[in-house]
C-alpha cells in the first residue's frame, strides 16, 4: 500500500478546515489539525478517529511566527514529511465603512488571515522544498478579493493572499511544490451562522446574489481543495479557483444597467 500523506490543516477545528480534514481522512490520509482552539481541534480529531480515520491535534497561533515555526518543526520531526498544507485558519469581519473600522480589529484580521497564511507558507513551504516528494499548498481567498465590499480589512487581506499565492507558485514550483488557492463565496460555516443569528448578515440577500440561489457548503470547498492537492491537478499551479455558485458573474449579470 502507498504511504499515507501527511496533511496539515490550520484552522482545522471548524468550518472549511473541519470539512477539509474529514475529506482527506475519508481518503485514507493522515490529518494534522493545527488550531488555536484546542477543544475544537481535538473534537475534530475524535470525530475522525470514531470513523477509523487517522488524525492528531497540534496547537498553533498562526499570527505568531514562533508558534508557527514550532508547530511546523514538530510535525516534520514527528512524521519526517509534510505533503499538504491547507491554510484554513481565518476570521471574518462584519460590514463596516473605512471611517468606522476599529483599528485593533483591522490589524487582528490582517494578522490572522494574511500574516498567518504567509507564516505557514514560509515555514512549511521551506520544509516541502527540501523533501524528495512533491508538496501542495492551498490558501483560502474570498470573492471579496475580486469585488468592492465594505470589508476594509478582510477584502484587501484576501486580495493579498491571491498575490502571495501567485508569487509562491513561481518561487516554489521548481522545488516541486505547487501553491494554489480557492476563492469561496458565501459559505455556511459556524462563523457565518453566528453572524446570521446575530443579525449581521442576511441569508436571503446572500442567496439572491448566487446564480444557484444558495450558500456554499464547507464540504463543497473541501472537495475542491482535495482536487487541487491530488495528482489529477499535478499541472495546476498558481491559480485562484472561485467556488461561489456563480456569484462573480451573476452579480454583474443581474445588475447590468442595460437590462430592463
Amino acid at each position: 500500500m502507498p504511504q499515507k500523506r501527511v496533511i496539515l490543516i490550520t484552522g482545522g477545528g471548524s468550518g472549511i478546515g473541519r470539512a477539509t480534514a474529514r475529506k482527506f481522512s475519508a481518503a485514507g490520509e493522515h490529518v494534522v489539525i493545527a488550531d488555536i482552539n484546542e477543544s475544537g481541534g481535538c473534537a475534530v480529531v475524535d470525530e475522525i478517529k470514531s470513523t477509523n480515520g487517522d488524525a492528531e491535534y497540534v496547537p498553533v497561533d498562526v499570527a505568531n511566527d514562533q508558534s508557527v515555526s514550532a508547530m511546523a518543526n514538530e510535525v516534520n520531526q514527528r512524521h519526517g514529511q509534510i505533503d499538504v498544507l491547507v491554510n484554513c485558519a481565518g476570521i471574518l469581519q462584519n460590514i463596516s465603512k473605512a471611517e468606522d473600522m476599529d483599528l485593533e480589529e483591522h490589524d487582528r484580521v490582517w494578522a490572522v488571515n494574511y500574516r498567518g497564511t504567509y507564516l505557514c507558507c514560509q515555514s512549511i513551504g521551506s520544509i516541502m522544498a527540501k523533501q524528495t516528494q512533491s508538496g501542495s499548498i492551498v490558501n483560502i481567498s474570498s470573492t471579496s478579493a475580486a469585488r468592492a465590499f465594505p470589508l476594509v480589512a478582510y477584502g484587501p487581506g484576501k486580495a493579498a493572499i491571491d498575490q502571495l499565492t501567485a508569487i509562491l507558485a513561481a518561487d516554489l514550483g521548481p522545488s516541486d511544490v505547487r501553491v494554489n488557492a480557492v476563492m469561496p463565496g458565501y459559505v455556511l460555516t459556524e462563523q457565518m451562522q453566528a453572524r446570521i443569528d446575530a443579525g449581521h448578515r442576511d441569508p436571503a440577500k446572500m442567496n439572491a446574489q448566487s446564480a444557484i440561489g444558495r450558500m456554499i457548503l464547507p464540504s463543497e470547498i473541501a472537495d475542491a481543495i482535495y482536487f487541487l492537492c491530488s495528482d489529477d491537478a499535478r499541472a495546476i499551479n498558481g491559480v485562484v479557483l472561485p467556488i461561489d455558485g456563480g456569484w462573480l458573474p451573476y452579480v454583474t449579470y443581474v445588475q447590468h444597467p442595460g437590462w430592463s
